[in-house]
């Protein structure tokens, strides 16, 4: 132990204001709203804020509300009872096997333990954590094979730390223990004895929050997320240890509020024109309308509301056709194939015939019966109307013309049988090819289609029906089906489409009357929100100040002879934008806020320290202590002995317990004469831990 204090650096205030002595934050913004100048609207707007969403949700609906102001809650009698650590014991636990002990003298002053990596320090520190609050911050930050490595590989039969705390008033100590009874680091059970032999949880110390608000461990990895981490972090740490978390939660609300407002005020326009396309699109006579409305300089909700209303169809009439439509029939596609197939037979069989016997028989049977049909409706008349031969039509001749047809009908059996299967084809292909039904609109897709179809009946070529039929007729199935297939899907909406539309349009019109109200809740909701917004800001900076004083008068030990000030810490922004602005000059230019930026490693975990210790000393803290856990990483030589001054005199008011493998600080409080118990720690193969003086 060094007892020759010899520094000649002035002292910082042993405990700056803290959240503990701060008047309650109801009282305080209560007594400024009672006498700002602001509308009634919008001092119901801060009122609302202060008690809920519920109460912000109710303004939103333009409800009015009697809402009384808060007031200071009546003082608490409670005394704050501060703890010392008494001892530390591990085992199984990490980097510790067998039982092993930290034991220390139960107030202010400062404990330096010295060792090598590996040594058990942050093993120590780690315990003594998660015995206090069942978890360590460095592992959630760590990857899960990392923190599933917890129990100690040497010593597996029993996993236990235990933590003696001496708080003000007892007597004795007490005791917290916590037992792992799984595999898993959350399978711990935790119990403490109290000096009186009862027992509890460790809900029973009542230091729930305080464990959050005043946290008495700080490791290397907390210090680089404290200036380095998510802006929000040491935002939220700050208002908390300030109590200033009702005080964000309030101004978040309303800000969060008057957000929804206006992007209730501003959705009708942002959407307008989606809408009036949506519309322009449609050749319903009501979307005109709705069109027309929509451009004009005054928007009529009341019409709109009553076009949105009308859900009738647009034409009656042209539900008869839907309905024809619906129950509309055209040619089978195999029946079109078995006249396709006929017709090329017969025509491959005419084919077949043309220049034979048989036709040119079959030709020779047909001109005389065609003279003879002539003879029998003109019996008078002898002349042949063919070559004009006179006197030639005569009984004989009827008597030879049919000699002959006789003998040639058996040579012109087969082509006869040809051309009578072509008459044949050509009638049912003509069959097929009906007109289209007298109520087919001619200038629909199915009306040109099926018109072109009924031409086809024109034509005589066998070939030239075949490829008719098939290419005309195929598009005239595909057409129908597809327009029953429409017919049928508009006829299950008889609004024809126009419901989709009518439905966007009410959905508008109602987003429009909601923007009208909300339009007329805004302006003093912001006005609200500007003035918390800056009562939040001066109730901060008062806060903060002493704290704020404090940092620097750390930095200012911590910096040596480096040119480097800390000008200020400012709590800025709000929601996902709040972050701690860290003002420092350095040779006398500004950093505006970017300390980071500007700084070594070594200079950003001195400026980390300077944030983070006067935590420690707020009033209102319950804890006496505080473990520090290797927070010379990356430091120089002359800002460890900065520290080493630092901690000895934090270590005047607080019990001060730092881990660390660096002897240049123990080295530092030796050459300073500063106050001090400097042990050592060691470790051997088998995870035995022991210390030495």
């Amino acid at each position: 132990m060094v007892t020759n204090v010899t520094t000649a650096s002035t002292t910082f205030a042993a405990e700056p204001p803290g959240s503990g002595e701060e008047p309650a934050l109801g009282g305080t913004v209560g007594s400024r709203l009672a006498h700002a100048p602001l509308d009634p609207q919008a001092r119901q707007w801060v009122a609302a804020a202060l008690h809920g969403d519920d109460a912000l949700a109710a303004c939103a609906r333009g409800e009015q509300l009697d809402l009384p102001l808060p007031a200071d809650p009546a003082p608490s009698a409670r005394r704050t009872r501060r703890s010392y650590l008494r001892r530390i014991q591990v085992q199984g636990f990490r980097g510790i096997g067998r039982s092993a002990a930290l034991e220390f003298s139960p107030g202010p002053g400062l404990s330096v333990i010295v060792g090598r990596n590996g040594s058990g320090k942050s093993s120590f520190a780690e315990a003594t954590e998660a015995a206090l609050t069942g978890r360590n911050l460095r592992w959630d930050a760590m990857p899960t094979a990392w923190r599933d490595g917890w129990r100690n590989l040497h010593v597996e039969d029993r996993t236990q730390v235990t933590v003696d705390l001496c708080l003000s008033g007892d007597e004795s100590v007490t005791r917290v223990t916590r037992l792992w009874e799984g595999d898993s680091v959350r399978s711990a059970r935790g119990e403490v004895v109290f000096p009186s032999g009862e027992t509890g949880s460790l809900r029973s110390l009542g230091w729930g929050e305080e464990l959050v608000r005043y946290r008495p461990f700080l490791s290397y990895d907390e210090l680089g997320r404290a200036v380095a981490g998510r802006a929000a972090e040491l935002y939220d740490t700050l208002t908390t240890l300030l109590g200033l978390t009702e005080l964000t939660e309030t101004e978040r609300r309303l800000a969060k509020a008057c957000d929804r407002l206006a992007k209730q005020e501003s959705r009708p326009r942002r959407d307008l024109p989606y809408l009036v396309d949506q519309l322009n699109r449609s050749s319903d006579r009501r979307a005109a309308r709705a069109v027309a409305i929509l451009n004009s300089d005054s928007i009529d909700l009341e019409a709109l509301a009553a076009i949105a209303a009308d859900d009738g169809p647009a034409d009656p009439s042209q539900h008869v056709v839907l309905r024809r439509l619906r129950r509309l029939s055209v040619p089978e596609r195999a029946v079109m194939t078995d006249v396709v197939n006929e017709l090329r037979g017969a025509a491959m069989e005419l084919a077949m015939a043309a220049g034979t016997k048989g036709d040119r028989a079959r030709g020779v049977i047909d001109l005389l019966r065609r003279a003879m049909e002539h003879h029998e409706r003109h019996p008078n008349e002898a002349n042949c109307p063919a070559c004009g031969t006179k006197n030639v039509l005569d009984a004989d001749w009827q008597r030879r013309a049919r000699a002959e047809i006789a003998s040639l009908e058996p040579i012109a059996a087969s082509a006869a049988a040809a051309y009578e299967r072509a008459d044949n084809a050509r009638d049912q292909a003509r069959f097929l090819m009906a007109p289209p039904p007298s109520w087919l609109p001619a200038d629909s897709e199915l009306g040109r289609v099926w018109a072109e179809w009924a031409d086809g009946a024109r034509l005589t070529d066998l070939s030239e029906l075949a490829d008719h039929i098939e290419n005309t007729g195929r598009r005239l199935r595909s057409t129908a089906i597809s327009a029953r297939k429409e017919a049928t899907e508009r006829l299950a909406d008889p609004t024809d489409g126009w419901a989709e539309l009518a439905e966007q349009l009410s959905a508008w019109v109602d987003d429009a009357r909601a923007a009208i109200r909300a339009r007329d809740l805004l302006g003093p909701a912001e006005q609200a929100l500007n003035w918390f917004t800056g009562l939040a800001r001066e109730i901060r900076a008062e806060r903060l100040s002493p704290l704020a004083t404090h940092a620097e008068q750390v930095w200012h030990r911590l910096r040596q002879e480096r040119h480097i000030d800390l000008e200020a810490l400012r709590l800025v922004g709000r929601g996902a934008q709040r972050r701690v602005a860290v003002d420092v000059s350095v040779d006398g230019t500004d950093s505006d806020g970017n300390a980071p930026g500007l700084l070594s490693q070594g200079e950003f975990q001195a400026l980390a320290l300077s944030i983070c210790l006067p935590r420690t000393l707020v009033q209102g803290n319950p804890f006496g202590f505080l473990v520090l856990d290797d927070p010379v990483q990356a430091m120089d030589t002359e800002t460890v002995e900065g520290l080493a001054d630092v901690l000895a005199e934090v270590g005047r008011h607080r019990q001060l317990i730092v881990f660390t493998h660096d002897t240049r600080l123990p080295d530092a409080l030796h050459r300073l004469g500063l106050p001090a118990a400097i042990r050592t720690i060691e470790r051997d193969a088998m995870s035995n831990v022991w210390v030495t003086e």
